[in-house]
């Protein structure tokens, strides 16, 4: 993998301090046996066992276990048919979801984060779980510490400890100071000993706190908790009454239990909760295709919701390939100039994407011996090196080297960062460098580097904006080159762009976020600023970024989105990991999580039909003095052909439309009027038996018969946008379910419809058509009037913010 073979490449410049050997194998293998190794419990997805179980041993199976044993007691075998439906649905559930497991399982090999250890004096890369107790590490700038230790060596190695902490200040750490697992290297780098290794450390608690947790407390997981908590409470007692209150209306206890199951099964959507778990699982696995990896199955949902995509310049509009073009040399001669930069990139422990190219442009060797070296941080912006007898040197950001930047210094660049250029300077200091400059730097040459734009980022940037996503880059490079730069790559509104370093606390950066869409010179706590800003005006917001200067933004987005080869810090932080680091992927990401949400709206609309629909007839006949119009076998053909078997169908089908609305209301537009339609069918029929004196085999069958329509009215509904392989699937169903009132009516024990009861099922199905289809045009009103108001509730609150 290229993130492994660039680690190993660096690993071999590092220079080994003669007094540090690390463990022997021998010694590491002997720690290994005795346990004093850094494994955790923690897996990223289920066990196979613990899909096996929470898909077969749960509170809807039990329960339909046991109605299917009060049936059996009542003498009633064939009424059982119901619970052989749940097994079939739940066998699939678990098969789909397993495969979709072992493929995410094999796939997330390659995203394990690695360590750098000494061992018998030689640098190696190793998984961290092999860590074992006493090893001996090497932490660059952007790793992230995977156990507890104390520092043995390292200049100018600084820490954020915000993981820890929830202060993201920059701590330099000295030989002898202590590293705590979860934090990561801002600066420099070093050797530390592990003095803690798996449970014994920060590292298992702290990554999950890691990763960004907003996107999880998601919509759709809220509605069905609530779902489930509302029928678990409900369901005894609306059984125990139903029960007493059909035996009263019957006088037969089977006719009683029969009815009680009947109205029960119906009002449980154990298939929707099952359906959830597997297009969750199989989203993933579709993603892990595609070499993309998610890290938390309910971020999937963030993902289909997000309409602000944040991202850095460096590795995702360009490739991250830097290149040294020219110098404009000020006081300085060529020879001199190249001296300088050969002794800097000898020497400093920088290994970003823009120390390299200025390693491989400058590779004269020299013998300057260093007196004090500043590393590059982020926050920085610079880094520099102080030498025994020949002057302190810094390069990196003018502005920030330079109180003012010099007149004649900017007319030079202006020209190169209107081409989208990279300008660094080169400057020398009168003193010994420190963090900060006591004294104004003497500019000695200006640098010219370019970056090269992504083969498809037009491609990329072109499609989110048909998606209406809109793209916000969030740079450490200077605004003005960032912005010509999105510009080329057709990123909409690029022009407007603000220097961030000229931003105060006190700038309201709700205003500043909505109005930018480029931002330079940003630090790490000025872009969590800007997403919170965001977020703030109920943007769903998703963060990319590669570098251990985008951990704090990762961790504020609503999705954390990291490249494979960026920082362990960043990968740490993120919900999801691109493996092949490149940002067109995010089409995939984008595409999937909306298709996983589409599908499960229009499954949660088809269950959520029964569940009401059951539910208020359950009521309505604990009142009446009238046998339960179904009996369990009844209910199999309505439950299989128009819920349960497209259900799986619709749950897997592409559906990439864009998410509008929030989930409840969207499954309310289609369930109310579909329920209602029931409803009101039921009582019509129950009102014709009473006036024709009816038999209750008529009155059921034609009951069974217009749920069912109304059944596949709403699959036809929900199955928009329609395509051939919908339109089979739905007349098909249609046909099996017309046989079983005409081929197995007996089995299903159903009246026969072709006598006097078309009288009644002719008008009254063409009635439900139209009851549908005008309960749904009301329901739409009533729910674009909530919305309304929802958004006339937020925009006032938003003015009052502002």
């Amino acid at each position: 993998m290229k993130r492994a073979a660039t680690s190993q490449a660096a690993v071999e410049q590092v220079k080994i301090p003669p007094v540090l050997h690390g463990l022997t194998e021998q010694e590491a293998a002997a720690r290994t046996e005795k346990g004093q190794v850094n494994q955790t419990e923690e897996n990223l997805l289920k066990s196979d066992g613990q899909i096996i179980k929470e898909n077969t041993v749960n509170v809807f199976n039990l329960l339909n276990l046991v109605l299917a044993l009060f049936v059996l007691l009542v003498g009633s075998p064939k009424n059982t048919l119901f619970f052989g439906v749940v097994i079939i649905n739940t066998l699939i559930g678990v098969f789909q979801e397993l495969r979709a497991k072992h493929t995410i399982d094999k796939l997330s090999v390659l995203a394990k984060d690695q360590a750098t250890v000494l061992r018998g004096g030689k640098l190696q890369r190793i998984d961290q779980e092999a860590i074992v107790l006493g090893d001996t590490l090497l932490l660059k700038n952007g790793d992230q510490v995977p156990v507890d230790g104390e520092i043995l060596s390292g200049e100018g190695m600084e820490v954020d400890e915000s993981l820890l902490t929830g202060e993201a200040d920059r701590i330099l750490k000295q030989p002898t100071d202590r590293l705590y697992s979860g934090s990561f290297v801002t600066a420099g780098q070093g050797f530390y000993r592990a003095t803690a290794v798996g449970a014994d450390n920060f590292a298992q608690r702290l990554s999950s706190e890691a990763k960004s947790e907003t996107g999880n407390s998601s919509q759709l997981t809220k509605v069905l908790s609530r779902m489930i908590t509302v029928l678990t409470v409900i369901i005894v007692p609306v059984g125990l009454m139903m029960l007493y209150s059909q035996y009263q209306a019957s006088s037969s206890i089977r006719q009683a239990v029969l009815g009680t199951v009947a109205a029960l099964v119906s009002m449980i959507p154990e298939g929707l909760m099952l359906l959830t778990s597997v297009a969750f699982a199989v989203g993933a696995a579709n993603l892990a295709r595609k070499k993309v990896l998610v890290q938390a199955l309910p971020s999937i949902e963030t993902l289909a919701r997000v309409d602000v995509i944040c991202l850095d310049k460096t590795g995702t509009i360009t490739d991250g390939t830097l290149r040294f073009e020219e110098s404009l040399l000020g006081q300085v001669t060529e020879e001199r100039f190249k001296v300088i930069m050969s002794a800097l990139m000898k020497n400093l422990t920088d290994d970003n994407a823009t120390a390299q190219a200025l390693r491989n442009a400058f590779q004269t060797d020299n013998d300057w011996q260093v007196e004090k070296m500043i590393p590059f941080s982020s926050a920085r912006k610079w880094s520099g090196v102080t030498f025994q007898n020949e002057g302190s040197y810094v390069v990196g950001a003018p502005e920030f080297i330079f109180s003012t930047v010099p007149e004649e210094f900017q007319q030079a660049i202006q020209p190169y960062m209107e081409q989208g250029y990279r300008v660094l300077a080169l400057a020398s200091y009168p003193e010994v460098l420190s963090e900060t400059f006591e004294k104004e730097p003497n500019w000695l040459a200006t640098l010219i580097i370019s970056d090269n734009l992504r083969e498809n980022a037009q491609e990329t940037f072109g499609y989110f904006a048909k998606q209406d996503v809109q793209l916000k880059v969030i740079s450490g490079d200077h605004p003005l080159t960032v912005s010509k730069i999105a510009q080329k790559a057709g990123i909409q509104r690029a022009e407007y762009y603000v220097d961030m370093s000229e931003i105060d606390d006190w700038t309201n950066y709700r205003v500043l976020a909505k109005s930018n869409t480029v931002f330079g010179r940003v630090s790490p706590y000025q872009k969590q600023r800007l997403i919170q800003a965001l977020q703030d005006e109920d943007y769903t917001v998703c963060m990319t970024g590669d570098g251990v200067n985008d951990v704090l933004a990762l961790r504020q987005a609503d999705i954390g989105v990291a490249m494979a080869n960026g920082s362990s810090a960043a990968r740490a932080a993120a919900d999801v990991i691109l493996l092949e680091s490149d940002f067109k992927r995010m089409k995939d990401v984008l595409n999937e999580g909306r298709r996983v949400i589409n599908n499960i709206e229009r499954v949660a609309s088809m269950y959520l039909v029964k569940t009401i629909y059951s539910l208020i007839l359950a009521v309505i006949f604990m009142f009446i003095a009238s046998p339960y119009p179904f009996a369990p076998i009844q209910l199999t053909p309505i439950n299989a052909l128009t819920v349960g078997i497209p259900s799986f169908f619709l749950a897997l089908k592409p559906s990439y439309e864009r998410i509008k609305g929030d989930f409840l209301n969207n499954i309310l537009r289609v369930s109310v009027p579909g329920a209602v339609t029931v409803v009101a069918a039921v009582m019509l029929i129950q009102l014709a038996g009473y006036l024709f004196q009816l038999p209750f085999s008529a009155t059921s069958t034609m009951s069974v018969f217009l749920t069912g329509c109304v059944g596949l009215l709403v699959l036809y509904l929900v199955s928009f946008p329609l395509d051939k392989k919908k339109i089979t699937l739905i007349a098909v169903l249609a046909a099996i379910y017309l046989s079983c009132f005409l081929v197995f009516r007996r089995f299903f024990d159903f009246d026969v419809l072709y006598n006097r009861n078309l009288f009644f099922v002719i008008p009254l199905t063409i009635g439900v058509y139209w009851l549908f289809k005008a309960m749904t045009a009301l329901m739409n009103k009533l729910v674009n009037a909530r919305v309304r108001w929802q958004e006339r509730r937020r925009n006032k609150r938003r003015s009052r913010v502002i």
